[in-house]
């Protein structure tokens, strides 16, 4: 089977505002007045809210690294590199890493000292700045724990007597009017609400400083509410076309990110200027192969994009794609991609589908509109974040409509990552994905889960965080450990050599972890040696040291929990270090390897039984041999727990034909027909058929062995006609005579007329068997009876639409083996078996119905079958009467009076269409060729040819024999060439062209 890949949405921050503490009150009257704050007059709280403003107007005067913001973009925060422990102060955590149900704390608080004079150090509070006030004393301060409790830490910092007030550093901002764009079609867009699109707007709402490459369908590059936020692209599917969309899917995932904003028209994209690359790489049934993605990827990176949507997947792994994703992150390109929409049919074999699956693409799954995870989404510890499901965007021809699927989530989170760069253009993709893990909403299980990663993209909480560079903390023991999704990479930073951070992998299987360890060293600094211990492992490898900046270590671990350490190898060591971590699984090999060949076939007993295997490594193949003693009837079948599984089941008599069966898709089972097993060896393959170079999986198969020694017959009872067992065409069923007089009846309904044929087979040695066909009155239409010895017998006819019985009977009983019965019903297109579907069907047809050609017996046609000079004489006759010429036609060796063809040739002869050869003969079995074919019927239509001024193919020279005629047939329409510029005029040509020529000939008319 051929796998293609296949193409298929807000809680504003607030802060909470106290008042400041007067000396001389305990703990608990300054408790008590807190909490009266909270109920106080709303002039009150304004007058509050006016000194934190004042405060954080202050707070903005001191020094502090902030990035450019890009246009429509507000002043931005420091990225991770300014927002260290130095005098820049130090990044405050938003929420937990992943993600979190509470609102953020402030970043910092103001103190203001009484008495100037008074200001000294204070417990578990650490001092970022001092405010520049004439006469005043004010700090802002923080925590000095990041773990500590912020409500008990202040509520004792208001405690004393000797602070005025403290309080968070608020927001401010100009009493402008929000943005809120003008596009008529914003209300339908409800799922913006849900990711906190608007309130993000009040930030930031363009990006047009970097490119965002659209790998689709194309974009519709006229569409009113697109066209201004499109750049250059490409079309890989018709090159040197436009990449215009013939599908309509691209169009729709580039109105989810950059339908314009604001201009009065349409939809608001979540960009509402943006510079959208579109670049074309499936086509208009929305499908591609690896190697055109992996040329997309690249052309995008090439080209400046910077930001790569991908709404497209397939469930193998590709080594080609993942060096191209790995290529695009070297040139800081950032991959966003969706994990797959089959959920709701798969269910658990459904995995997040490839590139999505690849550890540096930031995954997106879907969400419903009540902001729960989307089970129809693919799951998997690849997905980083899901988004609404469901959204209303652009569509080609310049119009909208309702959409759905991860296609739709991927271009939202691709936006987002947009609007995070817009603000903070010096992050790297790994710090995009990072904050958008982080600023994500707990929408499924608490902390990661499997259906939406760290949870529900919030672009209001993404522009608005400060990226933690260790969003794992506190994670410095076992009992802490924070998960590590497999497939993934995340970043950390130990704070030096007392420092260790643990996470645990849950591995799906026995199997290998591999684990990549980046050090990130700060500017000026080595990467020093880094220590991984696998917990609880007491092997050598247990605990390995990484003495280089890049380097993967791995341990072989159980199915489970597996926890892993990481610290730097010198425990005295002042250094912070950033580091990323990039894992990968592979699963171990199972029970029954070394089985990958036939001689290397494992034996299994010669009965029921369930086999439960894995495909380790490339290429891998199962092999199984069983042994008989005794004859009965074998079943096999195999299932798969992953979609990354094709499964491709074969079997064979040890000498025989091995045969497979292969009809289901990705993640479905496969199921052989009964199978009459006689004393001897059998051998049963399994192997990934999803492709010819399949990759190791981390899945399981499933091979269950069903073997019955006795053979009862599955259809009784089915003696008469009323009991007839329903037969559908192209089923097989079996059964046996079990005793003296024992007659098997089917039932069989053809819903139109059909060629029908019926074959019984494994008629066993020593037995003759009948079959009789009747109608539905009982009237017989045929009997059908073996030859004796004969292991099979079958037979052909034309059946209306109806209902008929099948009557089977033998001469004598037997139950060692079993019969089977088959019936097939084939449409006939023109009387023919084999043009239905073929690309000279309707010229064979009309040919037909005019009575020129005919077949070549059994129903068929054979248009793939070279054309004997014979049958295009013949064929030419019928269709152009020739003239009576004067002459009497000469005779041919070959053709005489008793041949088939005899008169035709005759008559073609005498109005001189066709001659013989040099020896008297004819040659009418022999191929027609091209050139041949256009001699004869330009000819036999009487139109004048002149040998051409040059060329007429590259083949083809001016002083070729057939020149003339084929530069006629050409200028005429009748025949053409084949790539670079060649007719083949040697080549033979078949039933199907001569007939298709023919045809162009006969409707063209008047020719001479």
């Amino acid at each position: 089977m051929t796998k293609r890949l296949w193409n298929g949405w807000s809680n504003r921050i607030r802060f909470r505002l106290l008042p400041a503490s007067r000396g001389g009150r305990s703990a608990a009257e300054a408790a008590r007045e807190i909490a009266a704050a909270a109920r106080a007059s709303r002039r009150r709280a304004m007058r509050l809210a006016l000194r934190a403003g004042l405060a954080a107007l202050l707070l903005a005067g001191a020094p502090a690294a902030a990035a450019s913001p890009a246009a429509g973009a507000a002043p931005a925060a420091p990225p991770p590199a300014a927002a260290t422990d130095g005098p820049g102060g130090s990044a405050v955590p938003v929420q937990a890493a992943g993600g979190g149900r509470d609102e953020p704390q402030p970043a910092a608080w103001l103190i203001k000292w009484r008495d100037p004079a008074q200001a000294k150090p204070l417990p578990g509070t650490r001092v970022l700045r001092r405010l520049a006030l004439p006469g005043a004393a004010v700090d802002v301060v923080r925590p000095a724990d990041a773990g500590a409790d912020a409500d008990a830490w202040l509520l004792g910092l208001r405690g004393r007597p000797e602070i005025a007030y403290a309080q968070p550093v608020g927001a401010v901002r100009m009493l402008a009017a929000e943005p809120a764009p003008n596009d008529p079609e914003l209300p339908k867009q409800r799922y913006l609400a849900q990711i906190g699109a608007r309130e993000a707007w009040t930030k930031v709402h363009d990006q047009t400083d970097l490119t965002i490459a659209l790998i689709d369908t194309g974009v519709d590059l006229n569409h009113p509410d697109l066209k201004n936020n499109l750049v250059p692209g490409t079309n890989l599917v018709s090159p040197g076309k436009p990449p215009e969309d013939d599908n309509g899917h691209g169009t729709a995932v580039a109105g989810v990110i950059a339908g314009e904003g604001n201009n009065k028209a349409g939809i608001t994209g979540i960009l509402w200027h943006a510079r959208i690359m579109p670049v074309k790489a499936l086509d208009a049934d929305g499908y591609g192969d690896e190697e055109r993605l992996g040329e997309a990827i690249t052309y995008a990176v090439d080209h400046g994009a910077r930001i790569l949507v991908l709404s497209v997947g397939l469930y193998r792994y590709s080594p080609y794609l993942k060096d191209v994703t790995a290529y695009a992150e070297s040139k800081g390109a950032l991959l966003v991609a969706a994990s797959g929409n089959d959920g709701g049919t798969l269910e658990a074999k459904a995995k997040v589908k490839y590139p999505a699956a690849y550890p540096t693409v930031l995954a997106v799954a879907g969400a419903t509109a009540s902001g729960a995870p989307e089970t129809r989404s693919n799951a998997g510890p690849e997905i980083d974040v899901a988004a609404p499901w469901s959204v209303y965007t652009t569509a080609v021809g310049g119009g909208y409509k309702q959409e759905q699927g991860t296609s739709m989530a991927a271009p939202q989170a691709a936006a987002a990552a947009a609007l995070v760069w817009a603000l903070h253009p010096g992050y790297k993709p790994y710090q995009v994905r990072a904050l958008l893990r982080q600023s994500a909403k707990d929408i499924g299980s608490p902390g990661f889960d499997n259906l939406s990663g760290y949870g529900l993209l919030r672009i209001d909480k993404a522009v608005a965080a400060a990226l933690r560079p260790d969003a794992y903390e506190p994670n410095d023991g076992r009992q802490t450990a924070k998960l590590f999704p497999l497939g993934k990479q995340i970043a950390a930073e130990l704070g030096g050599g007392k420092d260790a951070d643990w996470f645990r992998v849950e591995a799906p299987y026995d199997g290998t972890v591999a684990i990549r360890v980046q050090s990130l060293p700060a500017a000026g600094e080595s990467a020093p040696t880094l220590r991984v211990t696998h917990a609880g492992d007491a092997s050598p490898g247990g605990t390995q040291d990484t003495k280089l900046g890049n380097q993967t270590v791995e341990w072989r671990v159980k199915k489970g929990r597996n926890d892993f350490e990481v610290r730097l190898f010198d425990g005295a060591s002042k250094q912070r270090l950033a580091y990323l971590l990039t894992s990968s699984f592979e699963i171990a090999p199972d029970a029954y390897e070394v089985n990958d060949k036939p001689y290397q076939a494992y034996t299994l007993p010669p009965r029921s039984q369930r086999v439960e295997g894995n495909f380790h490594q490339a290429n891998d193949e199962d092999w199984y041999a069983i042994r008989f003693e005794t004859g009965g009837t074998l079943k096999l079948s195999a299932t798969a727990d992953s979609a990354r599984l094709d499964l491709g089941l074969a079997y064979e008599r040890q000498g025989g034909t091995l045969l497979e069966e292969d009809e289901n898709g990705e993640g479905e089972g496969e199921a052989s027909p009964p199978i009459n097993v006689t004393p001897g060896t059998y051998y049963i393959r399994v192997r990934n058929a999803i492709s010819a170079q399949a990759s190791p999986v981390p899945a399981q198969y499933a091979l269950n062995v069903q073997f019955a020694t006795r053979h009862a017959d599955p259809n009784e009872p089915n003696d008469k006609t009323y009991q007839a067992t329903n037969v559908s065409p192209g089923s097989g069923y079996s059964g046996v005579i079990g005793k003296a007089g024992d007659a098997d009846w089917y039932q069989l309904r053809i819903g139109g007329e059909r060629l029908t044929t019926l074959r019984i087979g494994g008629i066993p040695a020593g037995i003759v068997m009948k079959a009789e066909l009747f109608d539905k009155r009982q009237q017989p239409l045929y009997t059908l009876k073996s030859a004796s010895g004969a292991a099979s017998m079958s037979r052909e006819k034309v059946l209306a639409a109806g209902l008929y019985y099948i009557k089977v009977t033998a001469s004598a009983p037997f139950d060692k083996q079993y019969y089977g019965l088959r019936v097939t019903a084939e449409t006939l297109v023109a009387g023919f078996r084999d043009i239905g579907g073929h690309w000279a069907g309707s010229a064979v047809a009309a040919l037909r119905q005019r009575g020129i050609v005919g077949g070549s017996g059994d129903y068929r046609f054979e248009p793939d079958r070279p054309v004997s000079r014979a049958e295009a004489v013949s064929m030419l006759t019928r269709a152009i009467a020739p003239a009576a010429g004067a002459a009497r036609a000469p005779a041919f060796r070959d053709v005489g009076a008793g041949h088939w063809a005899y008169a035709a040739v005759a008559n073609a002869s005498r109005a001189g269409w066709i001659g013989g050869y040099p020896n008297g003969t004819f040659g009418p079995g022999r191929p027609i060729s091209r050139e041949e074919m256009a001699v004869v019927l330009l000819r036999a239509l009487n139109v004048r040819t002149a040998r051409p001024g040059g060329p007429v193919f590259a083949d083809v020279p001016a002083d070729r024999w057939s020149s003339p005629a084929v530069a006629a047939a050409k200028r005429l329409g009748l025949m053409g060439g084949y790539a670079g510029g060649r007719f083949e005029p040697e080549r033979s040509a078949t039933r199907a062209e001569f007939a298709a020529v023919l045809l162009r000939a006969l409707n063209a008319g008047n020719l001479g």
